[in-house]
């Protein structure tokens, strides 16, 4: 077989297999494959690799790959698989070379045989299908495509169906003793699959174990009922009741009614679920009249029935207990922090049930807000404790420190467990500590209470979608959720994962069965409603949010109201200062105000810096507050401080990155400063935080046009391009500039439109669509020109002069560089100086007037001493690197090179790094060192892919094109050439496409391919 899906993709040809490791490659072939000999369309190709978010370039790319993934197979003699058939492409494969046909077919034959009662050779088919399988797992590591996950499962489970027909098949043999050790491992490996439990309780019965078989029954739904909230079906049931009354062997039981079992006792003892006693019997409260104290009071309120999902959290809660337990004098408290909703409180009700026989004294328990959000005086809790513990009311001290002596005196040498809810802060819970090491205290809060001595904190989160997903089962059924799978998930994120939205929820639609999910979906979908709707029987999030936010300072209320006015998902700690327009220092104090309230979550991930983020359903309450507190004309104030921030930031990580403010444009929109400590901490490793602010900065730019602040908005957007180029966003660099040319459009801000006319037609520069770049570039030229931006006017001329080199027009592109240069030196542009004068060298080189080339690389040198921009140098000593190897200065090359190499790493300029790369394994080819050439390209090559740099991909395929001829591998020299000609023909590289064009004519020549060496010779002088 030369394909094989069932494991990791593999591809093999006569010479041997073929290295096919880029992701996206393999995601390509594997969806090729999975359609075998039929077209698959570009349109899924796309799918597969990027989902719903392609880029612009998808299509190229896709081409790029499907290149790659030939050149890879033709390695290894397997050139023609894949075809180009309009509208995608098709993988020609044989009937024996795809180990998926083959495993289709075996199985196909096992089925037959087994119908026909051949079990031996049914046995022997089913052999040879799973004989196939590499793994487990269809595709194997190294393939993550949500397009691929269907199939995927898809044939997963026909793998799984097929060792179970072979069970079938061996079970008809009587080989049931061998099968056992073998269906235990498939039944651990998969304990909710029912076949496979069916088949061990078969095995083991018939090898005379029927205890065992029983025992696995009995574990099965157990997990089944745990797992999914479901009983056994129908087959486990008959053939567990057939195993209890010997005839298993006799054809199926009759079937037992649920209400009533038929089974022995001992068997009916181990299977029965214990009834739970009624709430009123189990937690009743002692009476308050009692004279002598009762012997052991419980507080605790009932708990709840489908509590779920918190197994790891009882554990760690149940060990801190019992160590408080067991200390000698120290007294242990335990305090479970989180937000709102989160289910503290049930967490802690669900532990004191669990943990009843450890305090045989009895549980305590009091809330310590009312429902007013207003704390709860200590004295009134401690007379109700007293009262508990059978103190009369009229033998209830007065004072509160005689209230909290009495108390901690009752349970001096009792065991205790006492549960404190909703702790507002430390002074209320001192009062009620009861001193004595065997009574451990439990304490919810939103607050870390961080001041009382001793105490070990728990954070309880939201829960995982599984937990949420489990909670959901257990309260509306499993039939009912995993028939609206779809409408579930989307009803657990607009909860937010929160416990007491996700329970309102529930409560709603069990009593609605009528609803569908997705009903319950539409309806929450409307933020501004949301709130309302997780409202149920008087309880409610809302009111949980608004208890938190009406306990904080004024400050910190007005920070939590504007927090919701950052649309980005988060934020750093700075965003507070002009928030409040107060002081960093003070600002960030209030922040963590919110932390500590738990109305604000802190995320903190290695080598990034600490981000805060406000939960999907505190947002919502934050913008009710905001558009109850707030006017109109504040807020707008309060975002265009954030904005203005945000400018001044972004152009000082540029001037810090770049060295300079170089071949900027800049807008007339205010920039609010921030505390130079401040900035320099923020902006310590400028690219660094880029990355870490890029989705922010997205969003500030879009609030900043639907502000109809068209200045600040464009002037951002711009601000941000040479970082977008450098990592190569180039989506964020086109949803940013079309999003502020829309406003400045409106606004007629000509200098503006101007501005991003330019920038876009950049951008198109960069992804080689010259046609759309000379027609946005032209626009803008003209329109700087109106407003008299003689700067914006030669930036744009330059890059036209640009596209006219790339398409081969030097003698208009020397003509516009010209002017260009003029225009720069007149308003000190020196960065954009030395751009156009390593341009102008380039077109010295491509005239073979070396000198002159190198002339007018020495000033673009001395233009870059003026800037100290390193990138542009680099770029220089590449061209100069390349002047050397013209004239076979291959020493003086590889110095350059060297420090070329040497000065992008250092900046991280991906871009320049594989030119320098390419340059350097020119000169390894050069030196007869083909091996590191060649290691050298396929290294820049990767760089290449990743930043989408098509000329670069291009000259790459090219070198490898010349490394192959000079090693007379004529086959895979032309491989290369030709995905060259391919790329470069695309971006109308003329100039490039002529040259792979003279290659491959030399190339055709050599392997004695008179007509391709003339046709080619043809077009490279065409």
């Amino acid at each position: 077989m030369r394909f094989r899906l069932l494991g990791p993709l593999e591809v093999a040809g006569p010479g041997g297999p073929a290295l096919i490791t880029a992701e996206r490659q393999r995601v390509v072939l594997a969806v090729l494959l999975l359609e075998p000999n039929r077209i698959v369309p570009m349109g899924r190709l796309i799918d597969a690799v990027w989902g719903e978010s392609p880029p612009p370039t998808a299509r190229a790319q896709i081409q790029i790959c499907v290149s790659m993934v030939r050149a890879s197979m033709a390695k290894v003699g397997l050139p023609d698989v894949i075809q180009t058939r309009s509208p995608g492409y098709l993988a020609e494969v044989g009937d024996d070379e795809l180990d998926l046909h083959v495993f289709e077919r075996a199985a196909a034959a096992g089925r037959t045989a087994a119908e026909a009662g051949r079990f031996e050779e049914a046995a022997s088919a089913f052999e040879t299908a799973l004989g196939l399988w590499r793994g487990s797992s269809c595709f194997g590591g190294g393939i993550s495509s949500t397009a691929l996950e269907a199939p995927a499962a898809r044939l997963d489970e026909q793998r799984l169906a097929v060792v179970e027909q072979w069970v079938d098949a061996r079970l008809a043999l009587g080989l049931h003793q061998q099968l056992v050790a073998r269906l235990i491992d498939l039944v651990m490996q998969n304990p909710l699959r029912e076949r496979l439990r069916a088949q061990l309780m078969m095995a083991l019965s018939r090898s005379g174990r029927q205890a065992e078989a029983l025992e696995v029954y009995r574990r099965g739904r157990r997990e089944l009922v745990d797992e999914l909230g479901i009983e056994p079906g129908e087959e486990l049931r008959r053939l567990q009741e057939s195993i209890l009354s010997g005839r298993l062997d006799g054809g199926p039981a009759a079937p037992v009614p649920p209400e009533a079992p038929v089974l022995p006792a001992a068997v009916a003892a181990t299977l029965a679920v214990p009834a739970v006693p009624a709430a009123s019997a189990v937690f009743a409260a002692p009476a308050a009249t009692a004279v002598e104290p009762p012997a052991v009071p419980r507080l605790l309120p009932g708990a709840i029935a489908d509590f779920t999902g918190r197994d790891g959290l009882l554990a760690q809660l149940e060990d801190a207990l019992e160590e408080a337990t067991e200390t000698s004098y120290a007294m242990r408290i335990v305090s479970i922090t989180g937000r709102g909703g989160v289910g503290k409180t049930t967490l802690a009700i669900h532990l004191g049930h669990s943990l009843a026989n450890r305090f045989p004294d009895g549980q305590m328990f009091a809330k310590l807000r009312g429902p007013s959000a207003q704390p709860i005086p200590p004295t009134r809790i401690l007379e109700r404790f007293l009262r508990s513990l059978g103190i009369p009311g009229s033998a209830v001290p007065s004072s509160l420190e005689e209230r909290a002596e009495l108390f901690r005196n009752l349970v001096a040498d009792k065991r205790v467990l006492i549960v404190l809810d909703d702790a507002i802060d430390e002074e209320q819970v001192r009062w009620l500590l009861p001193g004595s090491s065997t009574c451990p205290v439990l304490i919810t809060s939103r607050s870390r209470l961080a001041g009382l001595e001793g105490t070990r904190s728990v954070r309880i989160d939201v829960f995982s979608t599984e937990q949420a997903l489990q909670l959901l089962s257990r309260i509306l059924g499993a039939d009912r959720i995993h028939s609206e799978l779809t409408s579930a998930l989307q009803l657990i994120k607009l909860c937010g994962n929160l416990a007491l939205a996700l329970r309102i929820v529930a409560a709603r639609l069990a009593a609605r069965p009528h609803w569908p999910l997705s009903k319950m979906v539409a309806r929450l979908h409307d933020e501004s409603q949301r709130l309302d709707e997780l409202t149920h029987g008087g309880v409610g999030v809302r009111a949980g949010l608004a208890m938190a936010y009406q306990g904080l300072p004024a400050d910190a209320q007005r920070l939590f109201r504007r927090l919701s006015m950052l649309e980005a998902a988060e934020f750093s700690s700075w965003v507070a200062a002009p928030l409040l327009d107060l002081a960093v220092t003070e600002a960030e104090d209030t922040l963590e105000f919110l932390v500590d309230a738990q109305l604000v979550d802190v995320e903190v991930v290695e080598g990034r810096r600490t981000r805060y983020r406000l939960h999907d359903l505190v947002r919502v309450y934050s913008q009710e507050c905001l558009a109850a507190y707030e006017s109109t004309a504040e807020r707008s104030l309060v975002l265009g401080r954030v904005l203005s921030t945000w400018l001044l930031l972004v152009e000082e990580a540029h001037r810090r990155a770049y060295g300079g403010d170089h071949t900027l444009i800049h807008g007339q929109a205010p920039r609010l400063p921030l505390d130079p400590s401040v900035t320099d901490r923020e902006l310590a490793d400028p690219l660094r935080w880029f990355e870490d602010e890029r989705v922010s900065l997205i969003t500030a730019v879009r609030q900043a046009a639907g502000a109809g602040l068209d200045e600040l908005c464009w002037d951002l957007a711009l601000t941000l391009v040479t970082l977008f180029e450098m990592y190569g966003y180039f989506d964020d660099w086109r949803t940013t500039h079309e999003i502020a040319l829309e406003i400045t459009r409106r606004h007629d801000n000509r200098r503006g439109q101007a501005a991003m006319l330019y920038s876009l037609g950049s951008l198109h520069m960069f992804e080689y669509k010259l046609d759309e770049a000379r027609g946005r570039l032209g626009l803008a030229r003209e329109l700087f020109r109106q407003v008299g931006d003689v700067h914006g006017e030669a930036l744009a001329l330059r890059n036209l002069a640009f596209a006219d080199r790339i398409q081969g027009r030097l003698d208009e592109a020397m003509e516009g560089y010209e002017k260009a240069l003029v225009m720069l030196s007149g308003v000190n542009d020196s960065t954009a100086e030395a751009h156009v004068l390593s341009n102008m060298a380039q077109i010295h080189l491509d005239r073979g007037l070396i000198a002159e080339g190198k002339q007018t690389m020495v000033a673009g040198l001395a233009a870059v001493e003026r800037s100290g921009n390193q990138r542009v140098r680099a770029q220089i000593l590449c061209r100069l690197g390349e002047a050397h190897l013209q004239i076979d200065e291959v020493t003086e090359a590889e110095y350059v090179f060297s420090q070329a190499l040497e000065t992008v790493r250092s900046v991280g300029d991906p871009v320049g790094e594989c030119y320098a790369l390419r340059g350097l394994a020119v000169v390894r080819s050069r030196q007869g060192s083909h091996g590191a050439a060649y290691e050298m390209l396929e290294q820049a090559m990767v760089i290449a892919s990743q930043a989408h740099e098509y000329l670069a991909i291009g000259r790459i395929q090219l070198s490898l094109g010349e490394v192959a001829a000079d090693k007379d591998d004529h086959d895979q020299a032309k491989e290369h050439i030709g995905v060259a000609l391919d790329i470069f023909g695309r971006i109308k590289a003329t100039r490039w496409q002529k040259e792979s064009a003279r290659l491959m004519s030399e190339v055709c020549a050599a392997s004695d391919d008179a007509a391709g060496a003339a046709a080619y010779a043809r077009a490279g002088s065409g």
